[in-house]
């Protein structure tokens, strides 16, 4: 009986920590600005027409 309540509680433990990784991975990302890692620098884009509107 021990032994199966030491992996219950393994799984749980696991489960737990691996919850609070994620989440506190996500919230830094959400925090985060591009602080470490910035978008490129794409500029202006021109607009050339819808696509799906060609051959109508």
């Amino acid at each position: 009986m021990t032994r199966k309540r030491d992996k219950i509680w393994t799984a749980i433990i696991a489960i737990k920590q691996w919850f609070t990784k994620l989440f506190t991975s996500e919230a830094d990302a959400l925090v985060d600005d591009f602080g470490n890692n910035p978008p490129p620098e794409i500029g202006t884009q021109s607009y050339s027409g819808d696509i799906h509107d060609k051959g109508d």
